[in-house]
């Protein structure tokens, strides 16, 4: 009995030890399984980092960066007249100084603000002067995209220039001296800039097909004009580029940067900053409407023709972050706004401090009302 019984005690002693073995090895595939998975996730991560990089190198490489410290000043050019007197303008710049000296730079790194800047010039012998400049801001906090155009004949006061319209900072130092010049009249950081000539911006246009925008008959008269100028320096016919009338138009490059030059028509230059704004979200949600094939066309004939500062990683980010970006609420403005400015001679003078608080209240989200 006992021998059967201790016989027993071991069969039962080996089953427990085979369980605990089978466990074992059980835990052991599981882990083993799990390891594989984790080194599969590993490799497809390393795998689409390398691609994006080498994606994103390819790219970069194409577009048309420049260092700020490779653009210089150059002070032998002719730019608008402000018409004003010495003496005049010198008693407007102590009166700007005061207005704006208590004000400081916001301070928010969920707020990206870059500065998209059209220029009117007909050579690469200059810089040429900005008769675009529209401050896109995108607001993480807000959920908000700001679109706000800045007139050419603002006041500005140029460093190592003097005061001049705004549009003059462009002529004198590029992209470079344009942002340095609205930081410190306008109090707002701009951490970007992207700068285009009526070329690029014609090529733009049709590279993601053409915009559809309502245009008056007196516009098209207009625009006509502009066409047949822009078309005499590419040497191609303006005859297949003209509006026919007006009404609900799909407009090709040509067009589309013609009815954003309308200047006289309206409003003079406050519509056309309008126009302008209208133009750039028709970009913006076409854009969105394009296939992969459609947007690496774009991108790869685009990059070419916009001179920008934007560093590698910051473009990169931007790049991950566009769909949720184009998803965002989209808020126009312009300055001077309006009830907060005063012509002198031939330059429009902002009530700086107010224009200062309702600029950085608006951008930033610290806005009354908001």
């Amino acid at each position: 009995m006992r021998k059967d019984y201790e016989e027993e005690e071991m069969t039962q002693s080996r089953r427990k030890s085979s369980k605990r073995t089978g466990a074992a090895v059980e835990r052991k595939k599981r882990r083993g399984s799990w390891t594989n998975v984790l080194t599969i996730i590993l490799m497809v991560i390393f795998i689409l980092l390398v691609g994006v990089y080498a994606v994103l190198n390819h790219y970069y490489g194409k577009s048309n960066f420049v260092k700020d410290s490779e653009i210089s000043i150059n002070q032998n050019i002719e730019t608008e007249s402000t018409g004003l007197s010495d003496d005049e303008l010198q008693s407007l710049q102590a009166e700007a100084y005061e207005s704006t000296k208590d004000f400081s730079l916001p301070n928010n790194s969920n707020v990206y603000n870059i500065l998209l800047i059209g220029v009117d010039r007909r050579d690469k012998t200059w810089y040429g002067n900005s008769d675009s400049m529209i401050l896109v801001s995108i607001n993480k906090d807000t959920g908000k995209l700001i679109m706000t155009s800045f007139m050419r004949d603002l006041y500005a006061m140029i460093p190592d220039v003097g005061v001049k319209k705004l549009n003059a900072a462009c002529a004198y130092g590029g992209g470079p001296l344009l942002v340095r010049t609205i930081e410190d009249n306008y109090k707002i950081p701009i951490d970007n800039y992207a700068s285009v000539d009526f070329d690029a911006m014609i090529d733009i246009v049709d590279l993601v097909g053409g915009v559809d925008i309502e245009i008056s008959a007196e516009e098209a008269r207009v625009a006509n004009g502009y066409i047949d100028e822009m078309c005499g320096l590419r040497n191609v016919s303006s005859s297949g580029h003209h509006f026919s009338g007006s009404g609900m138009c799909h407009m090709d490059g040509y067009q589309a940067v013609a009815y954003a030059r309308i200047r006289y028509v309206g409003n003079a230059d406050y519509q056309r900053t309008e126009r302008q704004r209208i133009v750039l979200g028709k970009i913006l949600e076409k854009a969105t409407t394009l296939s992969v094939g459609e947007l690496n066309t774009m991108v790869e004939n685009i990059l070419p023709k916009v001179t920008h500062n934007i560093d590698q990683s910051t473009l990169l980010t931007l790049i991950g972050e566009l769909p949720t970006i184009l998803s965002y609420e989209r808020v126009t403005s312009r300055v001077p706004y309006d009830g907060m400015f005063t012509t002198k001679g031939e330059m429009l003078v902002p009530d700086f401090a107010a224009t200062i608080e309702k600029l950085q209240g608006d951008i930033y989200g610290t806005a009354k009302g908001q």
